[in-house]
């Protein structure tokens, strides 16, 4: 796997921006750390910026991207918003709700090959809840996106949340044979669809899921047919 340089940068309540950047091996989850030439050391954010409220950011990678999160206590406390290079089109998008930076919290990033299937939908909750689900396909399949933290499906994750915001990645494009990635019930009745655009092509954003209310049971999946 090559190695490569991923950016970023958040945006705090009060003005205070913090640059991110770190090369990184492709294919491995890393804690991305502030960027030297403008923080003189490399920190992790809640030990650079503790107290701050990140209310926007973006973290970009070279070629692919799995995802980006601040890791708060093992859990993913906020999502920042993912791209590839030269796909931005909001440099600074919000965060689904302001997060106050904690000591220990770090950016973690999953830095991809442009070839990586790696398929990834962040959601956010009515009871404001981030978590990311993710699957890598082999072939032409019906693939189930587990949490990333628990492996745990999305029914045993948010069972009596709803989901308000969410977006999905993938550079599947063509292979996909459903209308993005659904959520279904113990039955397999689709209940929710969420778009799943490739981050080479153009920069994910946040959209409105409109209510998906999740029970035991439910899954969120997608086909392929290669």
């Amino acid at each position: 796997m090559a190695s490569n340089t991923v950016t970023g940068n958040l945006v705090c309540s009060d003005g205070t921006n913090i640059p991110l950047k770190l090369d990184t091996t492709e294919g491995t989850e890393t804690s991305l750390t502030t960027d030297t030439a403008y923080t003189v050391a490399a920190q992790n954010v809640g030990d650079f910026a503790p107290g701050k409220t990140v209310i926007a950011g973006l973290v970009s990678c070279d070629n692919g991207v799995g995802y980006c999160y601040i890791l708060s206590q093992g859990l993913v406390a906020a999502i920042v918003p993912w791209s590839v290079k030269g796909a931005v089109t909001n440099g600074g998008p919000r965060l689904c709700q302001p997060y106050t930076l904690k000591a220990g919290d770090i950016v973690k990033v999953m830095n991809n090959t442009a070839a990586d299937r790696e398929g990834a939908m962040a959601v956010y909750t009515a009871r404001g809840v981030s978590r990311i689900f993710h699957v890598t396909p082999t072939g032409g399949a019906t693939n189930e996106l587990v949490d990333l933290q628990t492996g745990n499906s999305i029914g045993d994750t948010l069972q009596g949340d709803s989901i308000v915001k969410w977006f999905g990645t993938s550079v599947d494009a063509a292979k996909i044979e459903t209308q993005g990635f659904f959520v279904v019930d113990a039955l397999g009745n689709v209940i929710g669809s969420c778009s799943a655009g490739s981050p080479i092509v153009q920069q994910p954003s946040f959209q409105d899921a409109y209510g998906v209310n999740i029970a035991l049971n439910y899954k969120a999946q997608y086909l392929t047919n290669a």
